[in-house]
């Protein structure tokens, strides 16, 4: 072969291989990325849109998300599907979604903002009433613009929804699950105008509540109550009071299937749980040195 034909079979190969490499990404095919659906496909400013496709990638990388030409902020993404938070700064108006990748920009698929947050009517909280308790205990959040109804609002607490017992504009008051465990955790109002700033809420899990349970053992040895057997009785704590938190209500459970509640108090001289009623509920007439039940645990 003469050194002319040998030049000019390299430079075919080369130009074949630069050919290869410009069609198939250096041997990986590169789709371009495909929405098949949102969900939902309408909503407020703020709305979590979750897309469906196929070559997304597996990793969001260099990838964005544009809700016509307003880039949204990512929360999950997968070859297949990605999450992603309606951009805050759009006004009222159908826009087309599209996913942007190395490998070139999708189809488009409409999204309708229906709402956007009017200014100073996000929700604000002032305070928290207690700001910690034991699973169960029901915490007042004071604020403003929380909206007279709940409607589709919510209470968040740590990652969870929080169990609303009662809402108003300037007042909500939320139980503490049961479920949870010794922590702080973060609490915020969110409604169609956004999220309010976060307070703290610590909780503090008795595992066995032991104090209180000797406490409502030596009233009722005291008072010449049956008190036999009292090694297996278990107790658990139902309220703590939101008007002063050194008020309680502990049920007891006894072997037998009965069960009874007692009204105790935290004495702060003594430093120790002080029982004073086996008797209710309601609890009238109790008071501890002339202080009467708060009426939040008289009918508890």
């Amino acid at each position: 072969m003469t050194v002319k034909k040998a030049i000019a079979l390299f430079l075919t190969l080369a130009l074949v291989v630069l050919m290869g490499l410009a069609m198939f990404g250096c041997g990986k095919s590169q789709t371009k990325p495909e929405i098949k659906s949102l969900e939902p496909v309408s909503g407020p400013v703020g709305t979590e849109v979750i897309m469906t496709g196929t070559g997304f990638g597996a990793e969001q990388g260099t990838g964005t998300v544009h809700f016509g030409n307003f880039l949204a902020d990512v929360l999950a993404w997968s070859d297949t599907s990605i999450t992603v938070e309606v951009p805050s700064s759009i006004a009222v108006a159908e826009y087309g979604v599209t996913v942007q990748t190395q490998a070139g920009s999708s189809n488009e698929i409409p999204f309708t903002v229906n709402q956007t947050p009017n200014p100073g009517t996000k929700p604000t909280i002032s305070s928290l009433k207690p700001t910690s308790g034991q699973p169960g205990t029901d915490v007042v959040i004071s604020g403003t613009k929380f909206g007279a109804t709940q409607g589709s609002s919510l209470v968040l607490f740590g990652q969870g929804k929080a169990q609303v017992i009662a809402w108003s504009d300037t007042s909500i008051t939320f139980r503490v699950s049961q479920e949870t465990t010794n922590n702080t955790y973060g609490v915020t109002v969110e409604t169609a105008n956004g999220k309010s700033g976060q307070a703290i809420f610590k909780v503090h899990r008795p595992e066995d509540l032991a104090a209180q349970k000797k406490a409502i053992v030596d009233y009722m040895g005291s008072n010449g109550m049956d008190i036999r057997g009292s090694e297996q009785w278990t107790v658990e704590f139902m309220k703590q009071s939101l008007k002063d938190a050194a008020w309680e209500v502990i049920k007891v459970n006894q072997p037998n299937d009965n069960t009874f509640q007692a009204l105790l108090i935290l004495n702060q001289m003594a430093g120790a749980w002080e029982c004073l009623s086996t008797e209710g509920p309601p609890w009238n007439g109790e008071d501890f040195k002339g202080e009467p039940v708060p009426s939040d645990l008289k009918n508890v």
